[in-house]
């Protein structure tokens, strides 16, 4: 059985502090349905294919965890460091006593793996990631880089992104090389992705409407895609009724944003301040939500407000 991207203790920078504790406990619980499955099938051999854990965050409680799952496990496990997790002499793999049951891959080239000879590891033992050399055709049965997704087989993230795809762990029989590989699915991860497409939102408040109609509980990423027209503010701005639930994440990457036609003949204030913003050297996002609130007190102002 091979399994690749637990990320124990990954930060997940980009996904918020609430969607991020859900997915380190999920990472734990994950291991943990792992080994159970591999023993539940009468599985010889544990592969973990890279990225067990993230060394720039994991605490060494985590690895003893670690350590103490994988040695529950009744057969051998064979851990080849990713790219998260690469293998150096301060390396957790080196400092750690691992189960007796337990075993590193350690090198950088294709060799084969001491408790499964059919299958043949390569390690990420730096940071760059020097490419291996690709054995001789006939050596070796299924070919498995540690942290990519070279080689002969290639094996998903356990644990994900929500935009990325992944979630399974691949069971082979490397007795029968030719016998195709067999995907196991684990329960799903916690939270979701929603796409919410923003074009057809005129106003802030027809975009307030098409977010909330997206908001489903729990840990929740919010991707927006389309075109933002020009008044339209995003949540975060405008006051704190705006502002969406802690667990939610706003994805922006695919949004685009909608510039205001003006008269070059118009010399009203909102006419200059739309062709003083034109020309602004800002990001995108950023001059967008200036144009959005300036225009918002224009309209305030001429109304009197």
């Amino acid at each position: 059985m091979i399994v690749r991207g637990v990320r124990l203790d990954h930060a997940w920078t980009d996904l918020g502090a609430s969607f991020g504790t859900a997915l380190r406990t999920w990472s734990r619980q994950a291991l943990a349905l792992v080994v159970q499955q591999a023993n539940d099938r009468g599985v010889r051999v544990l592969l973990i294919a890279g990225d067990l854990f993230d060394r720039s965050y994991a605490s060494r409680a985590t690895v003893d965890y670690a350590s103490q799952i994988l040695g529950t496990f009744s057969g051998d496990v064979v851990i080849v460091p990713g790219r998260s997790d690469w293998i150096d002499d301060t390396s957790l793999y080196n400092t750690h006593a691992w189960a007796a049951n337990t075993s590193i891959c350690a090198s950088p080239e294709y060799e084969p793996c001491r408790a499964a000879a059919s299958v043949w590891a390569s390690a990420w033992t730096s940071p760059g990631g020097a490419a291996p050399r690709v054995p001789a055709a006939g050596e070796p049965r299924v070919l498995i880089r540690a942290g990519t997704d070279d080689g002969a087989l290639g094996v998903p993230d356990l644990v994900h992104d929500p935009r990325e795809p992944g979630g399974c762990v691949v069971l082979i029989d490397s007795a029968e090389p030719q016998k195709p590989a067999e995907r196991i699915d684990l329960p799903d991860q916690p939270g979701s992705l929603v796409d919410v497409d923003v074009t057809d939102a005129a106003t802030t408040e027809e975009l307030d409407a098409a977010l909330e109609a997206g908001l489903t509980g729990g840990p929740l990423l919010l991707r927006l895609r389309g075109t933002l027209a020009p008044a339209v503010l995003l949540p975060g701005f405008g006051g704190p009724d705006r502002n969406l639930p802690s667990e939610v994440v706003l994805d922006l990457d695919g949004l685009s944003f909608a510039m205001p036609t003006v008269d070059p003949t118009d010399r009203s204030a909102r006419a200059e301040f739309l062709h003083a913003m034109a020309y602004a050297n800002t990001p995108e996002l950023q001059r967008h939500q200036t144009i959005a609130l300036g225009l918002a007190a224009l309209d305030a102002s001429a109304q009197g407000a």
